[in-house]
This record gives structure tokens, C-alpha cells and sequence, in this order.
């Protein structure tokens, strides 16, 4: 009778615990809901369960399937400030309720470090005021799954643009809401999932790595290492780092003693080794960031997506990089439900850095992948950035274009003109090259004096001085006078910045390039 009694109790218990209903935290009190969209609405409940979504006047309901999973889908919302409460329900009994939830337009952010860079960053950065209108998805864990997660970190949560908070979020995301905010006058939410230092091929999901051959090296080569990984290489490995850990906390301790310097680690031995990693190197190991902080809230209905990355990715040809490029774009878009992509993908050109390697080849990279998907827009950097510092603190020009880009992408303002120009053709001739430009409606401008072209002669690359010949071409003459180039270029070069001369009258610098015979 007893055992019969505890077998009975623990099948209680058992389903009571299955029975509750859980939802990705990405739901939760302070969201901001996308307006004039379906908004998906899912988590889990008991198998069959009836559940129940009221919000704003609409009630949902779905039946849970099998495996607990079930979707609502609520129709289009106006945007609202008004502060109201979600109530999520089983079987006609109440079992969630969220509160203080706005309506209004809702972004993704995505990438590396820049994109991270927050302003508690540096002690000197201006704290900006709060934005009652203004919420952001704080997601920020460095931990990584080897297969996709149903959830995130339980450290994420939704936060109000007030107070300290603002300090944390990101500085290209709160500059880009906060203009957003001023120009539609609707709240703006943030979805944060970026991570700093992290390669490509770290956001794409193992699914869909076949469609390149790099990444399905990458792929079978994390299958393989794996295997080993969990058959002791694991504790191998952690076992060495726990020794290096306590050898480098003796050596700040004696300099302490000593009042000596304090040796600095080596900033990537500070990850400790993870079961779900076999890589030394978490910030390139394939799909794993996807698995941890994308997959869990893939389908949060949003409008778009702004996407800064490509430090990491310096190592790659061109070619490879346009091909991750696309892949990575096309699967979020399809996680997210935009069979026909419709949702916008804004992205942001490495700025100026005197150590980027083979950066000038990455920007042109970013541009080739940005014309490979539709609705896809990339702004123009090479005038900001700091000369030894890959995190510049000036972040607010990138905020702009970035919003420029979303007001005739997203919101269809013809009057945001956000294209910069582009050199499409080159004619050469003797005593130099006269080079037309794709200007999306504006005209060439120059700043200062002229600088930062160069002409190929010879075989040698040479400084050459331009002249705007119209709104849309520039001649670009031999030092000579006579020579006929084999090819010509501008900006081409890592720390950029200073040859920067070539604008529009709108005031977008112009693409650097590099054409050659």
C-alpha cells in the first residue's frame, strides 16, 4: 500500500511539474510587443492543455501538442505607451500575468564587440538621460550550448531605459532607439544578443552549415573533436586551466606583496573550458552563440535587425565571408518567420583601425554581402573610428546612419536618403583615370583639400590628386601628367580616417574602393 501510495504521489508531482507552463523569459514583465505585425506568442504546458493569451483587448487560445509545445499568434497591435498587463492561462485558469508592457517597434541587435560596447565601457563616456518610451532585452551571458536552447540565461531580462540601467545597454542600440523614438514617436524595444569577439560562423546553426564547404569543415571538425571532448579532454583541459588560474592568482598576489605591477592574463585564457565546447577558442566555435542566446528567442516578432561584425572574420577571403554572409542572414530570417525578407537587415562597415588586417578587403566583403540579400543596407564608416582603439567610443554617427537606413527601409521616408555612393566604373586615360560613382540621388561633395586617391602606374600604387568633375564622377589626375593608370582606389587602407576627403551633399562619406584594369 505504501509503495503503491509513493508511486501515485511522485506521478503527481511529475506531471504538476511537466504541467506548469513555461515560457522563453524574452515574455516577461516590461516587453515591448512589435506593433502593426502578428505578434507569436509561445512556450509549454501540459500535453493538450488548452491555453489562453490575453492582451490588449484580444484573447488567443491554442491547444498544446504533444510534446507540450503551443503558439498564439495575436493580430496586428497600434503602438501604445499605455502600461498593460499579458495574462497567460491553462485550462481556463490564470497562470501567468506580465505587466507594464508598451507596444511599438522592436529591433534585434547582433554581433561582436562593437555592437556590445555599452557606456559603462569607459569611466569618461556621457551617461544619456533615460527614455520612459525605451526598453532593452539585457542578454548578455558568455555561456555556450552545443545544441540549441529552449531558453536563455536566466541573467536576461527585459529592463527600462531609466536610471542605471542605461549605462549597460548598448551604445549603437540606445543612440539608434533614441532617434527612432524622436522620429516615430512610438516606444522602441531592444533585443540584445550580441557578443564580443566572436567570429561569423558562431551565429550560424549547425542545420545549415552544409550549404558551405568551410563551414561544413568547421562543423565536422567541432563533430570530431567533440567525441574525444567528453572522453576526458574536458577534465584534461580544465585541469590545466585550474593550474594556470592558480599560478597567475599566486603572481598578482606576490606583486601585491611586493607593490609591484600587476601581471595582466592573457584575456582569452579567462574563459574556462566548457563541456559544450571542445574548441579552445569559445568566441569562433561554430553554431554555439546561436544555440545560447539566439535560438531561444528566434521568432520574437520584431521589424528588423542591426548587425555589426566582421573584426573576427579579418582572417577571410572575400568570397568566404559574402558566402557566410548570406547564409547567416537567410537562416535568421527564416528562424524569425520572414519567409519573403521582409525584415530589414542593417549592418555597419568596419571603421577605421591602423592594425585591422586586411580590412579595406572585408568592408568591400560586408558591401558584396549586403547586394547578395534583399532588403539588406550597409552604412558607410570610413570617417569615424579611433587610430589604436578597434572599440571607438564615438558611436553616435553609425547610430544615425543606422536610423537613416531603418526610416527608408522599415518606415518607407523617401526623405532619409542613407545610401552612400559607390565607385561602379573606372576609364582610364593619359594623365589619369576619371572614376563615375552611384550617388542614390545626392551630389559629390569634397571636405578640405583634396586627398586620399592613388593611382596605379608602373605596377605601384602612387598618391594622385582628384577633382570632382560633376555630382557624380572625379578625375583623378597622374602626378605626371601623362601616364595612363592600370588602376585606381580610395581610402583603401585600414587607418583611413585622415584621407577621407569625399562626401555627399548629405553628408554620407563616400565607400572606399579599389579598381583595377
Amino acid at each position: 500500500m505504501g509503495k503503491k501510495l509513493y508511486i501515485l504521489l511522485a506521478s503527481i508531482a511529475a506531471l504538476s511539474v511537466y504541467a506548469e507552463i513555461k515560457m522563453p523569459r524574452i515574455f516577461s514583465d516590461d516587453m515591448l510587443l512589435q506593433r502593426e505585425k502578428p505578434v507569436k506568442i509561445w512556450g509549454t504546458a501540459e500535453p493538450k492543455a488548452q491555453v489562453g493569451v490575453e492582451f490588449a483587448g484580444q484573447k488567443k487560445s491554442a491547444t498544446a501538442a504533444a510534446d507540450g509545445k503551443w503558439e498564439v499568434v495575436l493580430d496586428p497591435l497600434s503602438a501604445s505607451t499605455e502600461l498593460r498587463e499579458m495574462v497567460v492561462s491553462e485550462n481556463g485558469k490564470s497562470a501567468k500575468t506580465f505587466r507594464d508592457i508598451l507596444v511599438g517597434e522592436v529591433w534585434v541587435l547582433a554581433g561582436q564587440s562593437n555592437m556590445q560596447m555599452s557606456y559603462s565601457w569607459r569611466w569618461n563616456m556621457k551617461r544619456p538621460a533615460g527614455n520612459a518610451a525605451i526598453r532593452y532585452f539585457e542578454n548578455n551571458s558568455n555561456i555556450v550550448y552545443a545544441t540549441p536552447q529552449s531558453d536563455v540565461d536566466p541573467t536576461a531580462k527585459w529592463r527600462r531605459a531609466e536610471g542605471g540601467a542605461v549605462q549597460n545597454f548598448s551604445i549603437i542600440g540606445y543612440e539608434f532607439a533614441r532617434e527612432l523614438n524622436k522620429d516615430l514617436n512610438v516606444p522602441v524595444g531592444l533585443v540584445f544578443t550580441a557578443r564580443g569577439g566572436t567570429r561569423m560562423e558562431t551565429w550560424i546553426p549547425f542545420e545549415v552549415m552544409g550549404k558551405s564547404e568551410y563551414l561544413k569543415k568547421r562543423r565536422a571538425e567541432f563533430d570530431e573533436k567533440m567525441v574525444d571532448w567528453r572522453k576526458g579532454g574536458f577534465e584534461k583541459a580544465k585541469a590545466a586551466y585550474d593550474e594556470r588560474t592558480a599560478k597567475y592568482e599566486e603572481a598578482v598576489k606576490k606583486a601585491k606583496a611586493e607593490n609591484k605591477k600587476i601581471p595582466q592574463r592573457v584575456w582569452w585564457d579567462s574563459f574556462p573550458p566548457t563541456l559544450e565546447s571542445p574548441m579552445p577558442y569559445i568566441l569562433s566555435t561554430p553554431a554555439v552563440f546561436w544555440n545560447a542566446k539566439v535560438a531561444p528567442i528566434a521568432g520574437y516578432t520584431a521589424r528588423g535587425f542591426l548587425w555589426y561584425q566582421g573584426e573576427s572574420n579579418q582572417d577571410d577571403s572575400v568570397a568566404r565571408f559574402v558566402e557566410q554572409f548570406k547564409i547567416l542572414v537567410d537562416v535568421w530570417r527564416e528562424k524569425w518567420g520572414d519567409a519573403r525578407a521582409e525584415m530589414p537587415w542593417l549592418a555597419v562597415e568596419l571603421v577605421s583601425y591602423v592594425d585591422g588586417k586586411n580590412w579595406p578587403q572585408i568592408r568591400t566583403a560586408q558591401r558584396d554581402g549586403c547586394k547578395s540579400v534583399p532588403n539588406s543596407k550597409l552604412v558607410c564608416t570610413i570617417d569615424t573610428g579611433e587610430q589604436k582603439d578597434i572599440h571607438p567610443a564615438d558611436k553616435r554617427p553609425i547610430s544615425m546612419r543606422l536610423q537613416r537606413a531603418a526610416m527608408t527601409s522599415a518606415y518607407g521616408d523617401k526623405s532619409a536618403v542613407c545610401d552612400s555612393p559607390v565607385a561602379k566604373s573606372a576609364k582610364y586615360e593619359k594623365g589619369g583615370a576619371v572614376v563615375e560613382f552611384d550617388t542614390f540621388g545626392g551630389k559629390l561633395v569634397g571636405r578640405g583639400e583634396p586627398r586620399g586617391f592613388e593611382l596605379k602606374i608602373g605596377g605601384k600604387w602612387v598618391a594622385a590628386k582628384p577633382e570632382i568633375k560633376s555630382g557624380a564622377s572625379v578625375f583623378v589626375a597622374s602626378p605626371d601628367g601623362s601616364a595612363t593608370p592600370e588602376g585606381v582606389r580610395y581610402a583603401y587602407k585600414q587607418w583611413a580616417k585622415p584621407e577621407v576627403w569625399l562626401f555627399t551633399d548629405g553628408g554620407l562619406p563616400v565607400f572606399d574602393f579599389q579598381i583595377e584594369k
